[in-house]
């Protein structure tokens, strides 16, 4: 046995160090966190935001979108699904260290997902199996995943129009993402205006975000006449969207442009 380090007190009492210095490695190792469970929900990735995902499959290719919200190391929301059982599913899931496992529920299936995020987590990747019960055939596959950027801030659009003239508005305006809420999107308001464009120079913005996937809804500042919609694709960093536009009410005609207008559209977007 080693021997102990004492100490004499002043009645000349031996006092043993190891008692002492226990307490105090005990109590370093407390102030640092690392002695405890409670330090590895520090290492957990951080999981909560908008999603873009793919599954590759043996035979076809799915997309799921939507976000997730975190608590620790317990994980929820829900995903967007596509193909031929597409539909929204509820998540369930948890993120352990340097692994995440996701379980996805829909009332015809159920698809388990199981990955790991890279660095700086912003994307996963990892194989999924889905069960069925009813829709499409159970398989098993790969699947990556990258976390979109919140549509948020000032964007200036150029719209140009199929009419065979070639025709382009420019509008300008700003857009804000509501909060994430653990659904399959988020809401969008905000509102643009333009100098040139025919059918209507100022417009007022909602709609919605899954993934990279949006949707803005055009109506009048009043907001008594809906004037149409733009339906594209986001960058995953929030820096620009493509898509299709139609400037078009079926029951009351728009004064600008009575037979409509529809196109293509590009937005150039800047963060706030």
């Amino acid at each position: 046995m080693q021997p102990a380090f004492l100490l004499r007190g002043r009645e000349g009492t031996k006092v043993s160090w190891v008692p002492l210095f226990s307490a105090l490695l005990l109590a370093l190792c407390l102030l640092a966190a690392g002695c405890s469970s409670s330090g590895s929900s520090a290492n957990a990735a951080d999981v909560a935001g908008n999603w873009q995902i793919t599954l590759q499959g043996p035979t076809a290719t799915y997309s799921q979108s939507g976000f997730l919200l975190q608590s620790g190391k317990s994980v929820n929301g829900q995903f967007l699904l596509s193909g031929s059982c597409a539909g929204v599913g509820t998540v369930q899931g948890r993120t352990e260290n340097s692994s995440v496992s996701l379980t996805v529920n829909q009332p015809a299936q159920i698809i388990t997902l199981s990955g790991a995020p890279d660095a700086n987590g912003s994307s996963l990747s990892g194989s999924y199996s889905i069960l069925t019960g009813g829709c499409g055939a159970s398989e098993v596959g790969t699947w990556a995943a990258i976390k979109v950027a919140d549509l948020t801030g000032s964007f200036t659009g150029t719209f140009t129009s199929n009419g065979g003239t070639g025709v382009a508005s420019h509008f300008s305006g700003t857009v804000t993402q509501g909060p994430n809420v653990g659904a399959s999107s988020a809401t969008l308001h905000g509102s643009m205006t333009s100098s040139d464009a025919v059918c209507f120079a100022e417009a007022t913005v909602t709609g919605m975000i899954s993934g990279t996937s949006v949707l803005f809804n055009l109506t009048s500042t009043d907001g008594r006449l809906a004037l149409g919609q733009f339906s594209g694709q986001m960058t995953t960093d929030g820096t620009g969207a493509t898509g299709t536009y139609d400037f078009f009410n079926a029951h009351t005609p728009i004064p600008g442009c009575p037979g409509g207008e529809s196109g293509l559209a590009t937005l150039a977007i800047s963060g706030q």
